[in-house]
C-alpha cells in the first residue's frame, strides 16, 4: 500500500508541474478563466486572416511575401499562411526544458523523495515528475520522429498587436519579437502565446491527468501558472521560413487534496525550443 501510494503521490506531482510542456495564468478553481496581461480577448478562435489594428493593413494569407523588409503587419499574415503549409512538410526539432527551481512541495519534499526512493533508489520528486513533463532534450526529424503535438510547429494566429519588439536583421534574413506574458493560458487562440504554439499546459489537463492515474485519491484544487519572457525568432530565406526558435520560462503553484490532506507545491523551469531545415 505504501509503495502504491508513493506513485500516486509522485504521479499526481508528475501532472501538476507538467506546465514546462509547459503547458505553462491565477487560477482558483478547476474550471479557471484564462487571463492574461495582453489586451483582453474572448475565447472564440482568431479568423484565419490575422486582425489588425488597421485594416487596411491586413495581407491576404494566400499572397506572396513582398519584396524586403516586411512591417509587422504583414509578417504577422506571411507567418500565418507559411506555418500552415509548414506543419505539412518536415523539419528537425530541438527542444530542451530545465529546471530553474525544482519541485518542492515544502515540508513534505523530503518525505515524498524518501518514499519515492523505496520505490526507485536512482529517483526522486524532480527526476519524477521531470521524466514527464519534458525535463531533458528532445530532439528529431519530423514526421519521421513525432514529437507529442503541443511540440509541433503549429498553424498560428498571431496578429500584429502580438508581435511586440518587432524587430529585422536583414544581415540573416530574421526576424525577431516578444509575447506578452501569460496565466494560464488556454489552447483557444485567446491569448498571443495560444496563437503562436501549443507547447504549453492547461488547467484542464492537469486535472485530466491526475483524475486517469489516481481517479478520485487526488484532487487538484488550484493551480498558477505563468510564463514569462516569451521570446521568438523566424528566420526567412526566398520567402519561405526556413526556421524558428523560441523561449519562455514558467513558474507555477498548485493546491492538491490527497488522502493525508492538502498539499501545496511550486517549481520554474526554462524552455527552449527550435524548429530547422524546414521544407514544405
Amino acid at each position: 500500500m505504501k509503495k502504491i501510494l508513493a506513485v500516486l503521490l509522485a504521479l499526481s506531482m508528475l501532472f501538476a508541474f507538467a506546465a514546462c510542456g509547459g503547458n505553462n495564468e491565477p487560477e482558483t478553481t478547476t474550471a479557471p478563466v484564462e487571463e492574461s496581461t495582453e489586451a483582453p480577448a474572448t475565447d472564440a478562435p482568431v479568423a484565419d486572416t490575422p486582425v489588425v489594428d488597421d485594416p487596411s493593413a491586413v495581407v491576404d494569407p494566400s499572397a506572396a511575401a513582398p519584396a524586403g523588409e516586411m512591417t509587422a503587419a504583414q509578417f504577422a499574415a506571411f507567418l500565418n499562411a507559411e506555418t500552415a503549409k509548414a506543419v505539412k512538410g518536415s523539419y528537425k526539432f530541438n527542444r530542451t526544458c530545465s529546471y530553474v527551481n525544482p519541485i518542492d512541495v515544502g515540508n513534505m519534499t523530503d518525505a515524498l523523495n524518501k518514499v519515492i526512493k523505496m520505490v526507485d533508489k536512482n529517483s526522486d520528486l524532480s527526476s519524477v515528475v521531470g521524466g514527464f513533463l519534458g525535463i531533458g532534450t528532445k530532439t528529431g526529424t519530423f514526421p519521421k520522429d513525432t514529437p507529442d503535438d503541443d511540440y509541433q510547429i503549429k498553424a498560428s494566429k498571431v496578429t500584429e498587436a502580438d508581435l511586440a519588439d518587432f524587430k529585422y536583421d536583414a544581415a540573416t534574413g530574421t526576424y525577431s519579437f516578444t509575447i506578452a506574458n501569460a496565466n494560464n493560458p488556454k489552447k483557444t487562440n485567446a491569448t498571443a502565446l495560444s496563437r503562436f504554439t501549443n507547447d504549453f499546459i492547461t488547467h484542464e489537463e492537469v486535472d485530466a491527468g491526475i483524475k486517469d492515474t489516481a481517479g478520485s485519491l487526488i484532487t487538484l484544487k488550484e493551480t498558477n501558472v505563468k510564463y514569462t519572457n516569451i521570446k521568438v525568432t523566424v528566420k526567412v530565406v526566398d520567402n519561405k521560413i526556413a526556421e524558428i526558435a523560441y523561449q519562455y520560462d514558467f513558474a507555477a503553484t498548485l493546491s492538491l487534496k490527497i488522502l493525508v490532506g492538502n498539499v501545496n507545491g511550486s517549481g520554474s523551469a526554462k524552455t527552449t525550443g527550435k524548429f530547422t531545415e524546414i521544407a514544405y
